[in-house]
C-alpha cells in the first residue's frame, strides 16, 4: 500500500502547474481512499509552530498529527536562506509520512502585515491602490509571489478584501485597499493573478467583511448589523469579482457575528448560513474554506473546547481549521475531529468533500523543483526593489499639487534619521533645516507672517500626537507626508497639504522631496546652490 501510495503522489504531483485534466479526479479519488482516518483528519489542519529551525516539536506535529498545512509567522524567520531551509524539511517530512504536500502558508500583505522582510518591503493595500494602476498591482503581486516562492511558501494569507470605512477608524486600518467595493475588487483581482502567476495560491480575507468593525476579533467577536442583500451588494461585492474572473483562490472565514443573517448570532466561522448557503450555494465557490485561528478571542463561543470548535467549524463547512499554538492544544483539535468521525458524528464523507477540495488546489499549487542555483542568485533576479519603488513613484505622482508654494526655507520633521537623509539627496532650491522629532522641544511661535513650509513625516502615535499639539497658525504652512495609517490624522483641511502613502519606504524622504520639488518655486539656477544649507542632527 505505501508503494501503491508513492507511485500515486508521483503521478499525481508531476502535471504541470495551474490546470487539472479531468482524468486527475479519479487519481484523487484514489489516494483519499487510501489514506487512515488519521491521516484524513489530519489534512483538515493548519498549524503554526515556535522556533526557527526544523526542530523536535516541528517534527513530533508532522510525525504525529499529519497537519496537511502549515503557516509561519514572524517569530519563525530569522534570515531568508534559514527560513527556505526549514520549509525544505518540513516539505519532505510531511511527503515522506502522508505521500502529500504541505500548504505553506504566510501573511504576505504588505504595510504592517508581513513576515517576509525586504527594503524596500511590500507597501501595504492601501498604497497599493493608491497607484490607480492595477497592472502595476499585478506586477507587485507577481514579485512578491516570486519571492515567497523561492522561499518554499505555496500559499499567501492575502490579499483583504474587506471594505474599509470612509467615515470612521476601524480594525484592519490600511490592510483594506480602500473604502470603495470597486476598488477593493480590481486591486484585490489584480495582486491575486500575480500571486497565481508565480505559482502561489491567493487567500481572499476576512469572508464576509471585517471592514467597518472597530472591535479586533483576536480579542473580542465582533457584530455587524447588516442584512444579508447589504452583504451582497457590498462586503462580498469584491468576492465576486474572483469568482467572475474564474481565479483559483482560498477564503479565509472570520470571527465576525451577523445577527441579522444568522440568529444563533455564532461567528461566521460557525455559521452554515453564511458558508454553505451564502458563500457554497448562493455564490458557487468551490475553493477551499479555512478559519483564521480557532483560538482568537472571537471564536470564544458557548464555552466550546479548541476541539469542539473545531468539529463545529468542519460541520458549518470550513476545510481547513488553523489552530496557531502548542502541541497539546493542536492534538486536542485533531483528537476531537477523529472521535467524532468514529462516532458519527462527522461523516467520513462530510471529511472526504473537503479532501478533494484541498487535494484539487494542491495538485495545482505543488511543483517541486530542485534548487539548482543558490538563494542570492535567485533572489537577484526579482525585481521586488524596482517594482516597489515604481509604486511610490506613482502614489506620489497621482497626488501632484494644483497650486505652487512660495516659501524659500523649509523645515523637515521626522523620528526617522533614514527619511531625513533621503530628503537630503534632493536639491529643492530652498533652504532646508532638518529636526528629529525624537529631540523635539516644543513648536516655534506661529507669528502672523509665518512665509516658513514644514514638511512633517506622520509616522505613528507619536508623531501624531506632536502634530495635534502644532498651533493653528503654523498648520496651514505643514505639509503632512502620511506613511501611518488615516486615522491618525485629523481634520486633514487644516494642513498645507497632506501626502498619504500609507507605508514606509527606505527612500521616502527622497520623493517627499521630489514632490516638494512638483511645486518648487522657481529659482534661477545660480542661486540655487548658495540657497542650500542643510544639516542633519548627529
Amino acid at each position: 500500500m505505501r508503494l501503491f501510495n508513492i507511485l500515486l503522489f508521483i503521478i499525481l504531483f508531476s502535471v504541470p502547474s495551474m490546470g487539472i485534466p479531468h482524468t486527475e479526479t479519479n487519481n484523487i479519488e484514489a489516494m483519499i481512499n487510501s489514506m487512515s482516518i488519521e491521516k484524513k483528519v489530519g489534512q483538515l489542519f493548519i498549524f503554526g509552530f515556535t522556533g526557527t529551525r526544523f526542530n523536535h516539536s516541528l517534527a513530533k506535529k508532522l510525525n504525529t498529527l499529519y497537519p496537511g498545512s502549515i503557516i509561519v509567522f514572524g517569530r519563525n524567520i530569522r534570515t531568508l536562506e534559514q527560513i527556505r531551509k526549514l520549509n525544505e524539511q518540513a516539505q519532505k517530512v510531511a511527503v515522506n509520512n502522508t505521500q502529500l504536500p504541505l500548504f505553506l502558508a504566510v501573511d504576505q500583505e504588505g504595510g504592517k502585515v508581513i513576515r517576509i522582510k525586504t527594503s524596500p518591503a511590500l507597501p501595504s493595500a492601501r498604497t497599493l491602490a493608491m497607484t490607480k494602476d492595477p497592472e502595476l498591482v499585478k506586477t507587485a503581486g507577481y514579485v512578491t509571489g516570486q519571492l515567497l516562492n523561492v522561499l518554499g511558501f505555496n500559499m499567501n494569507l492575502a490579499p483583504v478584501l474587506d471594505i474599509s470605512s470612509s467615515t470612521h477608524k476601524d480594525f484592519l486600518g490600511s490592510r483594506a485597499f480602500s473604502h470603495q467595493k470597486e476598488t477593493v475588487m480590481n486591486m484585490s483581482v489584480a495582486f491575486s493573478k500575480g500571486l497565481i502567476r508565480s505559482g502561489i495560491l491567493p487567500t481572499a480575507k476576512h469572508f464576509p467583511g471585517h471592514g467597518g468593525v472597530q472591535t479586533d476579533s483576536h480579542l473580542a467577536t465582533p457584530y455587524k448589523q447588516v442584512g444579508l442583500n447589504d452583504l451582497l451588494a457590498n462586503d462580498l461585492f469584491p468576492y465576486r469579482g474572483m469568482l467572475n474572473e474564474k481565479l483559483p483562490f482560498a477564503i479565509m472565514a472570520s470571527h465576525i457575528s451577523y445577527p441579522l443573517i444568522d440568529s444563533s448570532k455564532v461567528p461566521a466561522t460557525f455559521s452554515k448560513i453564511l458558508l454553505k448557503d451564502v458563500l457554497r450555494n448562493k455564490m458557487n465557490f468551490k475553493g477551499v474554506v479555512l478559519t483564521d485561528d480557532i483560538q482568537m478571542k472571537g471564536a470564544e463561543i458557548e464555552r466550546l473546547s479548541v476541539g469542539q470548535r473545531a468539529v463545529k467549524a468542519i460541520q458549518a463547512g470550513n476545510d481547513v481549521i488553523m489552530v496557531g499554538w502548542n502541541y497539546r492544544t493542536q492534538r486536542k483539535a485533531v483528537k476531537a475531529v477523529i472521535q467524532a468521525v468514529k462516532k458519527g458524528t462527522l461523516p467520513v464523507a462530510r471529511i472526504d468533500e473537503s479532501l478533494r477540495r484541498i487535494l484539487k488546489h494542491k495538485l495545482d499549487f505543488y511543483t517541486p523543483q530542485p534548487k539548482k542555483i543558490s538563494l542570492a542568485e535567485e533572489l537577484s533576479k526579482i525585481p521586488f526593489t524596482e517594482t516597489y519603488n515604481k509604486v511610490f513613484e506613482k502614489v506620489f505622482t497621482n497626488q501632484k499639487p494644483k497650486s505652487s508654494d512660495n516659501s524659500k526655507t523649509i523645515d523637515v520633521y521626522s523620528f526617522s534619521n533614514r527619511f531625513l537623509k533621503s530628503f537630503r539627496t534632493v536639491k529643492t532650491g530652498r533652504r532646508v533645516r532638518f529636526k528629529n522629532l525624537r529631540r523635539f522641544a516644543g513648536w516655534p511661535a506661529a507669528k502672523k507672517k509665518w512665509k516658513k513650509t514644514i514638511v512633517y513625516h506622520l509616522s505613528g502615535p507619536s508623531s501624531a500626537r506632536i502634530l495635534r499639539s502644532a498651533p493653528a497658525g503654523i498648520r496651514k504652512n505643514i505639509i503632512v507626508v502620511n506613511s501611518s495609517s488615516k486615522p491618525a490624522l485629523r481634520n486633514e483641511d487644516q494642513f498645507k497639504r497632506v501626502v498619504h502613502v500609507y507605508s514606509y519606504h527606505p527612500r521616502l524622504g527622497e520623493y517627499a522631496a521630489k514632490h516638494m520639488n512638483s511645486f518648487a518655486l522657481r529659482v534661477p539656477a545660480k542661486q540655487k546652490e548658495n540657497m542650500i544649507q542643510e544639516t542633519l542632527p548627529e
